[in-house]
C-alpha cells in the first residue's frame, strides 16, 4: 500500500482552539506540535503547525525545510516548491543537498516543466556521483519534462476519462479500483466508519478498508465494507482474486511499515484467511493474480532485498494459495526509484504499473510493458489523459473491452485539504474499433450552437474571485506565482477563525464576514468551476475564446505594489485553468490544440486607484484594513468579459 499510509487524525480540539489562544503560542510550541504530527504521519496537520510557526519566525531555514517536507508529503506541491527553493538558495547543498532534487520534483508536479528542467540540470551538475540515484533521476526528470510537454500537446483524444461520483469517491482517499468476478467494483477507502445513525464514529485514526459498490442505470450504490474476515480493524487494502474466483487476495498492515499478503474465501464467513507472503520488517503489498502463459502468477510490490531499490515489482508462481519462488521482475521495469501497483492483462501479456522514477509528467505515472517469459520489455508511458502532473496509480485494464480503472490525486479530485491532497477513483473507456467521423453539421448550425455556448458563459459573468490580504506570495514584488486559485481559496478559508478573532468584541461584524465568505467567496468559487466546465465544452468545439480578467486590491499598500499583487492573483487563475482536470485546457492555452481551439487570458491589473475610497488603508487599523468586509470585497479579481 505504498504511498497510502492511513491518515491518523490529530485531536480536533487543537485545530479548533480559539484564535486568541493560537496567536499567543510561541513558534517553538507550534514547531513541537508539527514535529509530533509528522511522527504520527499527519503530514497535512504538521504543515498547518509549521505554517503557524513560520508566521512568527519566517526566515528560519530549518523551519522552512520542515514546512516544505510536510507540504510535499501532504501533496501541497506549490507550497513545497516555494519553500524548497528558499532552503536550497540559503543552504547551497550543505545540510539539505536533497532540497534541489525535491524542488525539481515539486515543479514537475505543478506543471512548471521549463523551470523543473533547469533545476534538474543544476541538481545533476552539483552531484558528484554521476551514476548515482540523483544523477539518474535528474536525467529521467529532464527527459520527463520534454515528454510531458509533448504528451500534453498531443493527448489521446479517443480515451474517455470518468471521475467516479460520490458516494463511491469521497473527501477521504479512495484507491485501487478493480472489477470483481461478480462485476462489482472493489476498492479501498480511508473513509471513517459509520454508526447506526449514519454518523461517522469519533476515532483517533482511520484504517484503510476494502469496499464494494455496484452501478445500475448510471447510478452507484452506497459502498459496503467487506466482512470482518477482511476488514479486521487494521488497515486492509488492494483486493484481487484467484483466476477461478475462489480466493480473495489482499494486503494487511501487520505492524507500522509492514504489510503482508493474505488470502480468504469470501463465500465462507468462517474462513479467517491465511498468510500468502509476509516478511517481518518489510512490505509486500498490492497483489494481483493473472494467468500468464498457462500458469497462475502472483504479482506484487515490495521493498524486499534483491530489488533495484525502493519499492519494486515482484512475481512468483501460485499453486493454490502457495507462492513459489517469488523474485523481482528486474530492469527495465524496476529502477532505483519506486515501481508499484502492478496489473497484468493476461491474454495480451501486457503489464501495467506505476513509477516515480521513469520519465513522466510528475509524481507517479502509469506505464505499460510487454511481458516476456523471463523478463519485461521497455516501459512505455501511457501519456495524457491517463497521466497528470500529480500521482497516477493502480491501473486495472481490460484491453479486449477497452475499459478499466486507475487512481489519481489530480486536480479535480474531491478534496478538503488542498486540491491534490487525496486519491480518487477514475474509470476510462477506449474504443479500439476504427473511428468513423460523423457528418459535420452545416456552418449555420455550428454558429448557432457556438453562440449559445458563449451566451451561457456570459450569463455567469462577472465572476469575482477573492483573496486574503497580500496573497498569494505576501511581501513580494513578483508578478508571477506557482500557486493556483484553488490553493489560495483554501488558504483563505483556513483563516476564517483569524477573521472571527479580529472581531470577537463585535459579534455582528463576525457574522457579516461569515455571510460574505459564504455568499461571495464560496459561491463565486463554485460558479468558477461551472464556468470552466462550459468553457471546456466550447473549446472542444474549436472555439477561440478570450477572457478579460481585471484585478483589484485593498488600499493598504502602494499602487505599484498592488498592481503586481493583482498580476499574481490573475496568474493564480491561469494556473487553475492550466491544471483543470489534469491539464485538459493546456493545449488551448499554449496554442497547440489540434482542433484550432484557443484560450487567451488578457490581464487587466488595477491597483489602489480603483479601491473604494471608504476602505481603511491604515496599518494601525488592521481590524478594518485587513479583516473588515469592506477591505475583503476589494481583494479580488474579476472575469468580466468573454469574447
Amino acid at each position: 500500500m505504498h504511498g497510502h499510509r492511513p491518515i491518523r487524525l490529530l485531536v480536533a480540539a487543537l485545530f479548533a482552539m480559539a484564535a486568541h489562544i493560537v496567536l499567543a503560542q510561541s513558534a517553538e510550541q507550534f514547531t513541537a506540535w508539527g514535529d509530533n504530527a509528522m511522527a504520527l504521519g499527519e503530514h497535512y496537520g504538521a504543515s498547518r503547525y509549521y505554517g503557524e510557526a513560520l508566521g512568527k519566525t519566517p526566515g528560519l531555514m530549518e523551519l522552512q525545510w520542515k514546512y516544505a517536507e510536510a507540504c510535499r508529503l501532504s501533496n501541497q506541491y506549490g507550497e513545497a516548491a516555494l519553500f524548497y527553493d528558499k532552503v536550497q538558495k540559503k543552504d547551497h547543498a550543505r545540510k539539505h543537498p536533497e532540497a534541489l532534487r525535491w524542488l525539481a520534483e515539486m515543479q514537475m508536479s505543478t506543471g512548471e516543466y521549463d523551470e523543473a528542467a533547469k533545476t534538474w540540470a543544476k541538481a545533476k551538475q552539483r552531484e558528484r556521483d554521476k551514476k548515482g540515484f540523483t544523477s539518474q533521476r535528474a536525467d529521467n526528470g529532464m527527459d520527463g519534462c520534454k515528454l510531458a510537454k509533448a504528451m500534453a500537446a498531443d493527448p489521446d483524444r479517443f480515451v474517455t476519462i470518468e471521475h467516479l461520483p460520490m458516494p463511491v469517491n469521497s473527501f477521504s482517499s479512495e484507491f485501487g479500483g478493480r472489477t470483481g468476478p461478480d462485476s462489482a467494483l472493489y476498492f479501498t477507502s480511508l473513509r471513517g466508519e459509520v454508526n447506526a445513525d449514519g454518523e461517522v464514529k469519533d476515532t483517533t485514526n482511520y484504517h484503510a478498508r476494502i469496499f464494494k459498490a455496484t452501478e445500475q442505470g448510471g447510478k452507484w450504490s452506497e459502498p459496503a465494507a467487506l466482512p470482518a474476515n477482511v476488514n479486521n480493524g487494521r488497515s486492509n487494502a488492494n483486493g484481487t482474486w484467484s483466476t477461478d474466483g475462489k480466493w480473495f487476495y489482499f494486503s494487511r498492515e501487520e505492524a507500522p511499515g509492514e504489510f503482508s499478503i493474505r488470502a480468504v474465501d469470501l463465500h465462507n464467513p468462517a474462513d479467517t484467511g491465511s498468510v500468502v507472503l509476509r516478511r517481518p520488517g518489510f512490505t509486500t503489498t498490492q497483489p494481483m493474480v493473472a494467468n500468464f502463459e498457462g500458469t497462475d502468477m502472483l504479482f506484487f510490490a515490495s521493498n524486499l532485498p534483491g530489488g533495484q531499490g525502493g519499492m519494486d515489482i515482484w512475481w512468483g508462481t501460485l499453486v493454490g494459495k502457495e507462492l513459489i519462488a517469488p523474485k523481482p521482475l528486474g530492469p527495465p521495469v524496476n529502477t532505483p526509484g519506486n515501481e508499484v501497483t502492478p496489473f497484468l492483462d493476461g491474454p495480451k501479456g501486457m503489464l501495467y504499473f506505476s513509477s516515480d522514477f521513469l520519465p513522466g509528467m510528475g509524481g507517479y505515472d502509469l506505464f505499460k510493458s510487454l511481458l516476456g517469459h523471463a523478463s519485461a520489455g521497455t516501459p512505455t508511458n501511457l501519456g495524457v489523459p491517463f497521466n497528470s502532473e500529480a500521482n497516477d496509480l493502480y491501473p486495472a485494464v481490460n484491453e479486449t473491452a477497452g475499459t478499466g480503472w486507475f487512481t489519481s490525486n489530480r486536480a479535480g479530485s474531491f478534496a478538503e485539504k488542498g486540491e491534490t491532497c487525496c486519491n480518487d477513483l477514475y474509470g476510462f473507456s477506449y474504443p479500439h474499433a476504427s473511428v468513423v467521423e460523423a457528418p459535420k453539421p452545416d456552418t449555420a448550425e455550428v454558429r448557432v450552437r457556438q453562440e449559445k455556448r458563449l451566451t451561457s458563459l456570459r450569463e455567469k459573468l462577472p465572476i469575482r474571485l477573492y483573496f486574503h490580504n497580500d496573497e498569494p506570495n505576501p511581501r513580494s514584488w513578483d508578478t508571477t506565482t506557482t500557486l493556483d486559485y484553488a490553493q489560495t481559496y483554501r488558504s483563505y478559508a483556513a483563516k476564517r477563525a483569524e477573521y472571527d478573532s479580529a472581531w470577537h468584541a463585535k459579534r455582528g461584524d463576525t457574522t457579516a464576514f461569515d455571510a460574505f465568505f459564504t455568499q461571495q467567496v464560496e459561491s463565486n468559487f463554485n460558479l468558477l468551476n461551472d464556468f470552466i466546465s462550459l468553457l471546456e465544452q466550447a473549446l472542444a468545439e474549436g472555439q477561440q475564446i478570450t477572457l478579460q480578467v481585471r484585478g483589484y486590491a485593498s488600499p493598504l499598500a502602494k499602487s505599484d505594489y498592488n498592481k503586481n499583487l493583482s498580476l499574481r492573483r490573475i496568474e493564480s487563475l491561469v494556473h487553475y485553468l492550466e491544471r483543470w482536470s489534469g491539464g485538459t485546457l493546456l493545449p488551448y492555452l499554449n496554442g497547440t490544440a489540434a482542433n484550432g481551439g484557443a484560450l487567451t487570458v488578457v490581464k487587466r491589473p488595477f491597483g489602489k486607484s480603483t479601491a473604494d475610497s471608504g476602505v481603511s488603508d491604515r496599518l494601525d487599523d488592521l481590524r478594518n484594513s485587513v479583516y473588515g468586509v469592506g477591505a475583503a470585497k476589494e481583494r479580488r479579481i474579476e472575469i468580466e468579459q468573454v469574447q
